[in-house]
C-alpha cells in the first residue's frame, strides 16, 4: 500500500478522475428535468417530489460568485459546449463532492471488511468505472437527474452507519434528509433490519423483528409514508409520469440488443458478485445481498431497467463485495503458487520456480 507523498499524489489523481467523471456525466447525458420548472415546483411528478436539490439550485441564482464563474466559461466552447448557468456549476460542485464521498466510503467499507486490504488503492478507480457504466455508458435513455449522485452519496453514508452500527440517531437524521432527496431511502429500512439480524457470524431470521430494530424501523416507515403523502398533496396539480413500467421492462428483457446495457448496471459486476458470492466472508455484507433482488423487483415494476441509474445507489455495496471476492481469488492464487514451489515475496510474486 502507498504512503506519504505517493498517497497524496494518488489522492490528487482520484480528485481529477472524479472531476472528469462529473464533467462527462453532465456533458454527455441529457437532463430529463427542466431546471427552471424544478426550481419553481412545476416539474412532473415524481421528480418534483424529490425536492432537496431545489434549494441549492435556487441559491445559485442569488450567489454572485457562481455568476462570476459561469460567465467566462461561455468563452471556451471547445471545453464547455453546453450552457453553463450558475445552477449548472452548483450541480457540478455538489456532484464532485458526492462522488468523492461515496468513493471514499466505499473504500473504507472494503478496508474494514477485508482480511488484508490488498486492493485498497484500486477500489476508488473500480468505483468510478462502475459509476461510468451505470450513469453514462448508454446507447438509449442516457438521462441524468439532479438528485442521482446526491442519492448515491447518502446511501454510501447510510451503509457505513449501518455496517459500523453507529447510534441509531445518526441513521434517523440521515434517513430523513435523504428521503427529501429521493424516496429510494425506503430500501435502507430492510437493509437496517437485515444488518441488525446478524449475530455470531450469521444472519438469524428470527432476530429480524426484534423490538430494538422495530423501534427504529416502524417510526421511520411512517415518516417515509407521511413525507410521500405530503409531497403528493403539495404537487397534486403537477403533470405526472407515475405509472407502472412493467410493459416497458418486459419489452427490454426480450430485446437481445438491450441486454448489454442492462448488464452494465454497477459496471457489469452484479453477475460476478452473485456467481462468486460464497467467497464473501463478511456476514453483514452477505446478509445485505438480500436487498438486491428486492430492489430489482421494485424497479421492474416502477422503474425503467435500461436506465441503469435506478440501481446506482447499490454501487458502493457491489464494488465493495466484488473487491472482496477478487481479493480472495488473488490470495488463493498466491497460496497455490506457494504450494507448488513459486517464490512469493512481500512486495510481489516471482514467477520463477524455487530451486
Amino acid at each position: 500500500m502507498l504512503r506519504g507523498k505517493k498517497r497524496l499524489f494518488l489522492g490528487f489523481i482520484y480528485l481529477m478522475a472524479a472531476v472528469q467523471f462529473v464533467w462527462c456525466y453532465m456533458s454527455l447525458s441529457e437532463s430529463w428535468i427542466s431546471t427552471p420548472l424544478y426550481e419553481n415546483g412545476l416539474a412532473k411528478m415524481p421528480y418534483q417530489g424529490r425536492m432537496l436539490m431545489m434549494f441549492p439550485l435556487r441559491w445559485a441564482h442569488s450567489d454572485m460568485l457562481f455568476h462570476l464563474l459561469a460567465d467566462p466559461l461561455h468563452l471556451s466552447h471547445y471545453w464547455f459546449s453546453r450552457h453553463n448557468a450558475p445552477e449548472v456549476l452548483v450541480q457540478a460542485v455538489i456532484n464532485v463532492l458526492c462522488v468523492l464521498l461515496a468513493g471514499y466510503l466505499t473504500t473504507k467499507l472494503y478496508v474494514v471488511s477485508s482480511r488484508t486490504g490488498l486492493l485498497r488503492d484500486l477500489v476508488f478507480p473500480v468505483f468510478l468505472v462502475a459509476c461510468t457504466a451505470t450513469y453514462i455508458m448508454h446507447t438509449a435513455q442516457n438521462l441524468r437527474f439532479v438528485y442521482d449522485l446526491p442519492s448515491l452519496a447518502f446511501f454510501s453514508v447510510a451503509m457505513c452507519l449501518i455496517y459500523f452500527r453507529k447510534h441509531w440517531g445518526y441513521f434517523v437524521a440521515l434517513f430523513i434528509v435523504a428521503t427529501v432527496n429521493r424516496e429510494t431511502t425506503l430500501f435502507l429500512l430492510p437493509l437496517f433490519m437485515l444488518d441488525r439480524a446478524v449475530e455470531d457470524g450469521r444472519l438469524n431470521w428470527r432476530l429480524l423483528f426484534r423490538p430494538s430494530t422495530l423501534a427504529v424501523f416502524v417510526p421511520l416507515g411512517f415518516a417515509w409514508i407521511g413525507w410521500e403523502a405530503f409531497v403528493h398533496h403539495l404537487y397534486a396539480h403537477n403533470p405526472t409520469e407515475m405509472y407502472p413500467r412493467l410493459w416497458w421492462n418486459e419489452k427490454s428483457l426480450l430485446l437481445v440488443y438491450a441486454w448489454p446495457q442492462l448488464l452494465s448496471t454497477c459496471g457489469f459486476l452484479l453477475p460476478f458478485m452473485f456467481l462468486l458470492r460464497r467467497k464473501i466472508r463478511d456476514p453483514q455484507l452477505v446478509a445485505w445481498m438480500w436487498i438486491v433482488p428486492v430492489w430489482g423487483v421494485f424497479m421492474f415494476v416502477f422503474g425503467i431497467l435500461v436506465e441503469t441509474r435506478v440501481f446506482g445507489e447499490l454501487i458502493p455495496y457491489v464494488v465493495c463485495t466484488s473487491s472482496l471476492i477478487l481479493e480472495d481469488l488473488v490470495i488463493a492464487k498466491v497460496q497455490r503458487m506457494k504450494r507448488y514451489g513459486y517464490q512469493v515475496h512481500e512486495e510481489g510474486i516471482s514467477v520463477r520456480r524455487a530451486a
